[in-house]
This record gives structure tokens, sequence and C-alpha cells, in this order.
């Protein structure tokens, strides 16, 4: 009978061992929680008609983010891109390209945590 009840015991013993950690962290995280990719990017004149396309994300999570950046003309044929895959805190991405004056359009996108992120602007030289 000591042997039964003491097997009954060790296997709920090892069934809670299993299953606690699962429940631990159920809790929902709301985005305030949740360190958040920030970004900023822009094209900046070096000299003459050379200009920098230039990107920092900040990636507190440090989690894998796929980041392009791309320049693309008036009419949006594209003229020059960047990319890069990267879990670093910062995440830098700059390459110089060679301008006539015109209307330019700087397309970054993100990829983090399965949801793509876009943001553009527009720039007169």
């Amino acid at each position: 009978m000591k042997k039964k009840v003491l097997c009954i015991a060790l296997a709920l013993l090892m069934c809670m061992m299993v299953t606690v950690p699962t429940f631990a962290d159920s809790k929902a995280r709301t985005p305030s929680e949740r360190a958040m990719i920030t970004a900023s990017f822009g094209l900046k004149h070096i000299s003459g008609s050379t200009y920098r396309m230039w990107a920092k994300i900040n990636n507190p999570t440090q989690v894998s983010v796929y980041v392009c950046l791309t320049l693309y003309d008036a009419s949006y044929n594209q003229i020059a891109s960047i990319y890069t895959i990267s879990s670093n805190i910062l995440i830098s991405l700059g390459k110089d390209v060679t301008l006539a004056s015109g209307t330019y359009h700087l397309r970054l996108t993100y990829t983090a945590d399965g949801a793509t992120h876009t943001v553009e602007k527009t720039y007169s030289i």
C-alpha cells in the first residue's frame, strides 16, 4: 500500500513539474510592457551631388530584424537599396549615392516578430 501511494505521489509530482512552468507566464503582454523597436532614417547631403541614405534601428529586445532602405526617383524607379538582417541592439545602414536635382522618395521597411512596418519620406534636391 505504501509503495502504491508513493508511486501515485511521485507521478503527480512529475506531472506538476511538466505543467506548472507552462502556465507560469501565460499572461498576455500589452504593448506598454514590451520594449518597442524604433527607427530613424534620412537622406543627408555630403558634398556636391553626393548624398548619404541612412537608417538607424533601435532594437532593445534584440529580436531578429530585417531592415531594407530603398531610394526611388519621382516615378518610383529604384535608384539604390541596402538591407541587413540583425539582432543587435542598434542596427545601422548607410550608402552614398550621387543624385541630380529632382524629387526622391526614401522608403524604410523593417520586419520583426512577423510584423512589417514601412515608412517613407520625400526629398526635393
